[in-house]
């Protein structure tokens, strides 16, 4: 963790080497997707019917990624699981990208039903940022990954 400069309370600005890596993580699937050859893509192919939730969504995955990356605690260890509250968050946050993971696994094999897309891709990555921000203590990263789930919104219209 580096941080610039102090922006209020216990929050600066600056890089979080965890956040760049949770980033990094959740980003693997789509990094070896064009070394898969499938027979067919609905998430890359899906038209999205209501322009306003694309941007919003848009708006709040950028915001999420800042507040992921950018912005630091004071007090911020790079791994840290020490007290209950850590265990819990960790845990869960690892369970949300296991979860992606798996879905990820079975899209690549095939089985691409729209219910497994909307519980592995859609639903568990705003949930993997929010108990990420929840195990880093990083407060703000909660304001906008609720709104990640305008994504389930545009996987089910």
């Amino acid at each position: 963790m580096v941080k610039f400069f102090h922006l209020f309370r216990n929050y600066y600005l600056g890089i979080s080497f965890a956040g760049i890596i949770a980033f990094v993580i959740q980003e693997i699937p789509y990094m070896i997707m064009p070394l898969i050859k499938m027979k067919s893509n609905p998430i890359m192919n899906m038209p999205n019917e209501i322009p306003w939730i694309e941007k919003t969504q848009g708006i709040f995955g950028v915001l999420s990624m800042i507040l992921l990356i950018l912005i630091v605690r004071d007090n911020d260890k790079f791994f840290s699981i020490a007290t209950y509250k850590e265990k819990a968050f960790f845990t869960i946050t690892v369970l949300m990208i296991l979860i992606n993971f798996i879905g990820w696994a079975f899209y690549y094999l095939g089985f691409q039903y729209s219910w497994l897309i909307v519980i592995s891709q859609f639903a568990v990555v705003p949930l993997y940022y929010l108990f990420f921000g929840l195990w880093k203590s990083n407060y703000l990263l909660k304001l906008p990954t609720p709104f990640g789930a305008l994504s389930l919104e545009k996987s089910i219209l």
